[in-house]
This record gives structure tokens, sequence and C-alpha cells, in this order.
């Protein structure tokens, strides 16, 4: 037990804060000039989850990728600790403000709340990166089906149209090529079968699922060939978190002014509402 006290104490201590800061910040420094000569290495996170790359990209290239490792690892540790921080700071408020009303409490309580939110962003971050897809090369013609991955979703291509620029366009160039696409998606699960229109300008979204249009064909009117739509599936189980995690941010700083005008109305000072209607 006195091992476990001293470890809590030592991982929620303001100092380890403070350090873990300065060092996050000199690797990102670091990161920063290695990604610039490196770019190519770093580009395929947008296109993979965390763990795929850190397999492949990162483990072949930990000459280049170390800071990445560095910086998860330093992210953690100020996510532990920040918690901890939190946690105690929460508690320690509770024992002194209980008596003096709920509202007085929350207020006292933000800068924990501000705290626990940005604990909400980061694991709906880490959430999405590892557990969410981000499918490409999904190629779609008339009448063909994909499967959405790791699931039994059935995605179909009924029906695309396309619109090409046409003479008078006030774009230069562009007469004959593609303007617009358009698509009759339909999805197939067990509830049955549900259509939805996508363009290139407007995704679609399907039970917690993105679609979007990365590529198509024809580019230019006259080309010969099947139409296709190529496209890019998307899940992202973490926004939930991430919304609720910027939602409490928001409460706990907004409580915070609060508590800040508050303070100084009780010193004698004027608040800063007050200032600036006073300005306008």
């Amino acid at each position: 037990m006195s091992f476990i006290k001293a470890a809590w104490k030592s991982f929620g201590s303001i100092r380890l804060s403070i350090w873990l800061i300065y060092a996050l910040f000199v690797d990102i420094l670091a990161g920063s000039v290695i990604m610039k000569h490196h770019p190519k290495v770093f580009f395929a996170l947008n296109d993979m989850m965390l763990q795929q790359w850190a397999a492949t990209y990162g483990l072949k290239a930990i000459q280049i990728t170390w800071w990445f490792f560095v910086f998860l690892s330093l992210l953690f540790l100020l996510t532990l600790n920040t918690s901890i921080c939190s946690t105690e700071k929460a508690v320690a408020t509770v024992k002194r403000f209980h008596e003096r009303g709920i509202w007085k409490l929350f207020l006292r309580l933000s800068p924990t709340i501000i705290h626990f939110g940005f604990v909400l962003l980061l694991l709906g971050q880490l959430v999405s990166h590892t557990l969410g897809v981000n499918s490409h090369g999904n190629i779609l013609g008339i009448g063909t089906t994909i499967m959405a991955p790791r699931s039994d979703l059935k995605i179909a291509l009924k029906d695309l149209k396309f619109e090409f620029f046409k003479r008078g366009s006030p774009f230069l160039g562009m007469r004959g090529k593609t303007e617009d696409v358009t698509g009759i998606l339909a999805f197939f699960d067990r509830s049955g079968v549900h259509e939805r229109a996508i363009s290139m300008n407007h995704p679609v979204r399907y039970r917690g699922w993105s679609l979007f249009i990365e590529d198509f064909y024809p580019r230019e009117k006259g080309m010969k060939g099947p139409p296709f739509i190529d496209l890019v599936v998307r899940k992202d189980p973490g926004a939930g978190l991430m919304a609720a995690g910027a939602f409490v941010f928001g409460l706990g700083l907004f409580m915070y002014l609060l508590l800040v005008t508050r303070s100084r109305t009780n010193q004698g000072e004027v608040p800063l509402i007050h200032r600036l209607h006073g300005l306008l």
C-alpha cells in the first residue's frame, strides 16, 4: 500500500507535469524537423490506423519515427498525471466546500472539469486512431457492391450521373471536364435496404459510417470505359468521446471564467463584462 501511495503521489505531482510539458515541447520540435525531411513516412498516418502504421512504417524506420513513439509515451504520462492531479484536486475541493452550496462547489471544480474534458478529448483521439476504419480504394461501378470493412454492411451503387462544364463556364480551360458526380448508394444490413445520394461535395453518413468520393471516372466528357467512383469508407468510434470532451472542456472553461469574474467582483473590481458594456 505504501508503494502504491508513493507512486500515486509521484505521478500526480505538479513538478512532473512541468517536466513532461517541457519534454513534449522538445520532442515535438525535433519531430517537426524530422517530418520536414521525411514527409512520406508520416503521410501514411492519414490512411492507416495507428497500430497498422506502427507495425509497418513506424518500426521499420525507427531511426526516423522514434520521436513519435516518445511523443505517445509522454502524452500517456501527461494524461495519467493530469487524471491523478485532477482527482486529488476534486476530492480536496469537495471536502473543503461541501457545506457552501452546490453552485460554489461546481465553480471551484471548474479547473478539474477542464482537465477531465482534456482527458476525454485525448481518449477519443486514441479510440478513433486504433479502433476506427479508414478504408481507401473502394471502387464502385453501377450494379457492383462492396463490403464495409469489419462489418456485415453491404454497399451497392445503383445509379451514377456526371455533370460537365459547358461553353461559357467562368473557369477557363474547364470546358468538357467533370464538374460534379452524383451517385445513388444502397445500404444492405439487418434493418433492410436504405438509399442515400452521394456527390463530390456531399458525403454520406449512415449509422456511424461516413463515405466520401475520392476519385471518379470519366474525368472528361467523351472518355471511353465504364464509369465508376472511388470511395473512402470511414468509421470513427471516438467521435462521441471527443464531442463529450469538447463539451466538458467548454463547460469547465465557462465556469472558470464565472469564478474569476465573481472573485474580482468580491474584491471590488468591476467585472470584465460590465467594462466591455461601458465601452460599447
